[in-house]
């Protein structure tokens, strides 16, 4: 009886182990997207977050007087959900991930910019919102939509990693509404 239950305790520690091996790799490879996705907003943020001045539609003859409106950066990029035929997802990785303020460290503009948990509705911010992020190897695209009030304008971006580092390729209007 003692043989039976030192094999079955061994078997168990054994799956135990097995296991949380499986489980660590991707955590790895995850991270690394992460990484991957900082860096590019990092060094891309004046970018992904341009053409806010579209919804700077004070009279040209009270610009100075009025307020300026201020940028509201929704602070989390969601994981998106990939459905394709039976989950396969064609080698498109969709990285999650909590934006902080030193990932906004090159960001220039005349607007002020703050990092926000959701959209309010306050009618001086035009919300930003990053609602996808995209890595497939050297590939790389972020859809980036901008809202104040009734208006939306929705942008995809598109990056290439060339020798290490991202390179901007182009950016295509998807929604204007």
């Amino acid at each position: 009886m003692d043989g039976i239950l030192k094999k079955m305790i061994f078997f168990f520690f054994f799956l135990t182990v097995l296991s949380c091996k499986n489980e660590d790799k991707p955590n790895v490879k995850e991270i690394d997207l992460i990484s991957e996705g900082r860096s590019l907003i990092r060094e891309y943020s004046s970018i992904l977050i341009d053409s806010v001045e579209q919804f700077d539609v004070r009279p040209e003859n009270e610009k100075n007087d009025l307020p300026k409106i201020t940028i509201g950066l929704i602070d989390s990029i969601p994981k998106r959900k990939e459905k394709l035929n039976q989950g396969r997802t064609d080698g498109h990785t969709f990285v999650s991930f909590k934006l902080e303020k030193e990932d906004l460290i090159k960001f220039k503009s005349p607007y002020k910019l703050y990092l926000i948990k959701e959209k309010s509705s306050n009618v001086n911010v035009v919300f930003v919102i990053i609602s996808e992020l995209n890595i497939n190897g050297n590939n790389a695209y972020v859809v980036v939509k901008k809202v104040r009030g009734i208006g939306m304008v929705e942008d995809t971006y598109y990056f290439k990693k060339e020798n290490g580092t991202w390179v901007f390729e182009k950016k295509r209007l998807s929604k204007m509404g």
